[in-house]
């Protein structure tokens, strides 16, 4: 994903019902070679299934560019069904075990999602949205691709690099990864520079261009305090490797399995401002190892998987990136009506719903339960649902397993409704012989929610923080202070989601 929200599938387009058990896809063999002078694909793709209960039919996404299709299976007679992006398989003998062998050959022209050619004088870029293969969008499986690429391209594709064969002017590569992933995207690139290391135990490279190559040593330093800090919150590193990747066509960033992908100009731009990435990172868990199933899921996992972002910065004292306080800032003045359910969102919402909303309820929920039982919750959620999609109401009960208490309130109050708190706050000063007493009345104004607030008490010393928990319309709140105060401030820190009125 990128800041600029990517147009990610909506469960309007995904095929098949995220929550389907029927059958399985244990292994992808995908074999893919470009013709750079015709800027034709062809790619050959055999899935292996495992289908206990003899599903007889199988969706799957496929760019509809592709004018050759054919498949076939070894056990079956096969018939196909295309429109709109997807084939479906029918097969008139189906077994436990099936093996679909798909031939597929095409212009594909340009990239869906991004403004790119997919097949160019000097790059591949196979993204997974733009369906070059049949791709199910909710099943994650083990994956071989074999790559024919003219001499001096490199490669990333999921997992890890096995074998190299130069052969004149061609050069065969195949990765296979051991570990399941989902929505799986190769490139190649005849302008990259690859560097090597194992960091903390996990290998590590950079596929860069001579303009991003110094940045190299920066990405290792930063990527592996960052892996480290995400491995302590979640799960351990969830991939045989992890690699930087620079991309020309993208419009800034994204997240893939196993590796993250910028834009050159914006490689310069963000690792020259915070010097780090923390945010495609983060997607490697919250999108690659688990994430959220049924309408608006993409959006809404990304958005929370968001805050692990806020908790690196928090740890390592460095400040709320910017844009995350801009797109809460513009969250908050969006008018309630233009405010949209989590069920509804889509890959054109509006990021400062996405990011001005989903990553601050995370902080919420921590904020009220603790950070030991959210760190619980975090931890079992990576450990529940690891390559697996969840609904939303598995993902709740399941942070309300690690939390030990129900979040039904978090879920009705500030999931389900649209708008966010109104509030309105006054106070009073008294002053007795040694201390002076601020009596702070914070009044809910239309919904009634429960909120766990601050109240930062400023006084020439300094600024004071108190917390508390309004979970009524009207609370009246006291506080001591040595010294006489000159301000009162609800939510000192910015975070809280609520528009405010206040007088003294």
């Amino acid at each position: 994903m990128t800041l600029v929200l990517l147009s990610l599938l909506l469960c309007s387009t995904c095929v098949g019902s995220p929550e389907e058990k029927s059958y399985g896809i244990e292994h992808y063999d995908l074999q893919i070679a470009p013709d750079f002078g015709t800027r034709v694909l062809s790619l050959t793709a055999t899935i292996n299934i495992d289908n206990p209960t003899l599903q007889d039919s199988f969706t799957f996404g496929l760019n509809d560019h592709y004018d050759t299709v054919k498949v076939t299976c070894r056990s079956s007679p096969v018939t196909i069904e295309r429109a709109d992006g997807t084939i479906t398989v029918n097969v008139s003998k189906p077994s436990a075990k099936l093996r679909l062998s798909f031939e597929l050959k095409g212009k594909l022209g340009k990239s869906n999602d991004e403004n790119c050619d997919i097949v160019a004088d000097s790059s591949l870029f196979l993204l997974w949205s733009d369906r070059f293969y049949p791709i199910d969008f909710n099943r994650w499986a083990a994956v071989r691709t074999e790559l024919r690429l003219p001499a001096g391209f490199q490669a990333i594709a999921p997992g890890q690099l096995t074998e190299t064969d130069n052969s004149g002017s061609t050069t065969r590569y195949v990765f296979e990864s051991s570990i399941p992933t989902i929505n799986f995207s190769v490139f190649a690139d005849s302008r990259w520079i690859r560097t090597e290391r194992r960091v903390n135990g996990i290998q590590m490279q950079t596929l860069l261009y001579p303009q991003s190559q110094k940045f190299s040593d920066q990405i290792f330093k930063t990527s592996s305090e960052i892996l480290g800090f995400f491995s302590s919150v979640m799960c351990p590193y969830p991939f045989e490797q992890f690699s930087f990747v620079t991309i020309g066509g993208m419009y800034a960033r994204r997240a893939f399995p196993g590796f993250v992908g910028y834009e050159p100009r914006y490689l310069e731009k963000e690792f020259t401002t915070t010097g780090h990435d923390a945010h495609e990172t983060s997607l490697l868990w919250w999108g690659y190892t688990a994430h959220g199933s049924g309408p608006g899921s993409f959006q809404w996992t990304e958005g929370f998987g968001d805050y692990v972002e806020i908790l690196y910065d928090e740890a390592y004292r460095k400040p709320v990136p910017r844009i995350f306080e801009r797109f809460r800032a513009e969250y908050l003045a969006l008018p309630v009506d233009q405010d949209v359910p989590y069920t509804e969102l889509r890959g054109n919402t509006p990021q400062k719903i996405v990011h001005g909303k989903y990553p601050w309820l995370m902080h919420l929920l921590r904020y009220t339960v603790g950070d030991s039982a959210f760190a619980r919750a975090m931890r079992l959620v990576f450990t529940r649902f690891r390559h697996v999609t969840y609904s939303m109401d598995e993902f709740i009960s399941t942070l309300e397993e690690g939390c030990g208490q129900s979040l039904q309130w978090w879920r009705e109050e500030w999931l389900e409704r649209k708008g966010v708190p109104d509030i309105t706050t006054s106070y009073q000063v008294e002053k007795d012989a040694n201390h002076y007493h601020i009596h702070c009345t914070i009044e809910q104004r239309g919904n009634v929610y429960h909120m766990p607030l601050e109240v930062g008490v400023e006084t020439p010393g300094g600024l004071h923080v108190e917390k508390v928990h309004l979970s009524e319309r009207r609370g009246i709140f006291t506080f001591e202070s040595n010294e006489e105060p000159t301000r009162i401030l609800l939510d000192p820190k910015r975070w809280i989601l609520m528009k405010e009125t206040s007088g003294k």
